[in-house]
């Protein structure tokens, strides 16, 4: 149990390498409350005029591609190791969502089941995402 909370605390790595994930981590999460308010927004009717809709696209857009960016620059930093954990971390997110996206679909439309939420897939992503982190840190250590 003290490896996978190390592991979670991110023990070891450099503090450079922890800022960046910090400034990572606070984008997602902006990126995130940015979803849900302009969802929110939308289902409540705020969002009718085209200048209240481009606001919103405009700051969720813009705030998920500081996130990339800021993403970007986390990994060209990292440690060959680390780095190699976060790519196995993410191959492992984009092939969860694929197959998970494709084997609803085929229930979806065989069955009467209601259509996929993208919210559904992002939570999916990002706990795939958590759980090659932790997996590909321990398997390094």
């Amino acid at each position: 149990m003290k490896k996978i909370l190390d592991t979670i605390c991110v023990k070891g790595l450099p503090k450079r390498d922890i800022k960046n994930a910090n400034l990572v981590n606070l984008l997602a999460l902006l990126w995130a409350v940015s979803l849900l308010i302009g969802t929110y927004l939308a289902e409540e009717g705020v969002l009718d005029s085209p200048i209240t809709i481009a606001i919103a696209f405009g700051t969720h857009t813009i705030i998920g591609i500081a996130m990339l960016l800021s993403y970007k620059r986390f990994l060209i930093q990292l440690d060959e190791m680390e780095r190699k954990v976060q790519l196995g971390a993410l191959a492992l997110a984009v092939g969860v969502a694929i197959i998970s996206f494709s084997s609803y679909s085929i229930l979806e439309s065989a069955t009467t089941l209601p259509p996929l939420q993208t919210s559904y897939l992002i939570a999916l992503m990002a706990l795939a995402y958590i759980v090659g982190i932790i997996k590909g840190r321990l398997a390094y250590r």
